[in-house]
């Protein structure tokens, strides 16, 4: 039968709170917790643990994350209150054995947690993408680029629809309603930005959110070759671009991992650099570009919705003609609305978003992250099921654009 578990953040002095783990002479960290009593809320579990682990008392204050594997697990932030720290009196001290190995509780600087094993990895993923979200924004003024990356098994959003930004781009994330059934999210994004581009991965996965992570690892794993090319000259990084991202599907050892991976997602890369907009796509994410003189003629959508795409289990990559679609656009002088989303948005019931133009009729505000936030709100309202992630930002363009040659 499967045991719900509660466990605690304590963060000090730039320091987390862990358990050190010896067993079979290999070394490894977890996440103070442990499994619920019953009876127990996660966050009396969560205290209790705390003091058995730890040997501290500490003030549950927030709900951080939770996922779910043999039963739910939930964690939240704390602060110690009283408490000899290390002096834990649980059953894994008092009853030590060469098959459990040792614990000791330790405080970790929070800057090697990348370079450490430590469990759960759900758990320290949102940490570590937190904190790189955090170090990249207050290293903004002296040129340094803004970082997200998520996957909804990190954290879902169910009934909680939100919207952050990463540098100058809006990042709208909602899970969907519990109360229409919805139990995960298998969404995913990533943003990168930098002094004239930016770079946003957008995903779409089912059955599970495992190939969305596995894109992300794979994005993430060629940060440098991708930034290098993005910090080229304009003509040059455009040309670039296209066999470097195609070439990260084609690689042998990722077809492999998507052949082991549960499930498959759909995916757009959007890329704008300078005055131009690029994007790779394969599934049904869709990609729209907002401005006043493509509005005037009809025209907002830049990608279609494939349909049978995917990247993961079932893979387009591994087929003897692999399906995708690339494209590039010339943004126009003005505001340009770069605008990415999933189709938890299209498909919401009750509403007409599956036209593009409901769509841009809602983002005419004066601030991107509020017109999202207000759609996200929106589909909430609806009833909407299934999970929505949205990816926005505008750019504002000083050349001209081409024109015809009659005016």
């Amino acid at each position: 039968m499967d045991r719900n578990r509660a466990g605690v953040i304590i963060i000090q002095n730039d320091q987390i709170a862990l358990i050190e783990r010896n067993r079979n002479d290999e070394t490894y960290y977890v996440i103070p917790g442990g499994g619920m009593e019953e009876s127990e809320t996660p966050q009396q579990a969560a205290k209790r643990e705390a003091l058995e682990e730890l040997g501290v008392d500490v003030r549950v204050k927030a709900f951080y994350t939770s996922f779910q594997f043999n039963g739910e697990h939930f964690y939240y932030t704390a602060e110690i209150l009283s408490g000899e720290f290390g002096n834990g009196t649980g059953s894994e001290y008092r009853y030590s054995s060469h098959k459990r190995g040792t614990y000791k509780a330790v405080w970790v600087p929070v800057s090697e947690l990348n370079g450490l094993r430590i469990y759960p990895e759900e758990v320290i993923s949102v940490l570590v993408s937190e904190r790189s979200l955090k170090l990249t924004e207050a290293n903004s003024k002296i040129g340094k680029s803004y970082q997200l990356s998520w996957v909804g098994s990190m954290y879902p959003y169910l009934d909680e629809p939100t919207c952050t930004e990463v540098g100058n781009v809006s990042v709208g994330r909602f899970g969907g309603n519990t109360s229409a059934g919805q139990n995960k999210n298998e969404d995913g994004c990533l943003v990168w930005t930098g002094v004239d581009w930016e770079f946003a991965v957008l995903l779409d996965a089912h059955k599970s959110a495992s190939s969305a992570a596995l894109i992300l690892d794979e994005v993430e794993r060629y940060h440098s070759m991708l930034t290098n090319i993005l910090i080229k000259k304009t003509q040059e990084a455009v040309s670039e671009l296209p066999k470097a991202v195609v070439g990260l599907f084609q690689n042998a050892t990722f077809k492999q991992k998507c052949r082991e991976v549960e499930g498959e997602t759909a995916c757009l890369i959007v890329v704008r650099k300078n005055k131009y907009l690029w994007w790779f796509s394969v599934g049904d994410c869709l990609l729209l570009l907002i401005h006043p003189e493509l509005e005037a003629l009809g025209e907002s959508v830049q990608n279609h919705r494939s349909f049978y795409e995917w990247i993961g289990e079932v893979n387009t990559f591994d087929t003897i003609v692999p399906c995708y679609s690339t494209g590039t656009k010339e943004l126009r002088k003005g505001d340009n609305l770069i605008f990415l989303t999933t189709d938890g948005l299209l498909e919401c019931p009750h509403t007409n978003f599956h036209f593009p133009d409901q769509i841009v009729a809602r983002m005419k505000g004066k601030c991107v992250k509020k017109d999202v936030q207000q759609l996200l709100k929106e589909i909430e309202g609806k009833g909407v099921r299934d999970s929505t992630t949205i990816v926005a930002w505008k750019i504002n363009i000083v050349e001209n654009g081409v024109m015809p040659s009659d005016l």
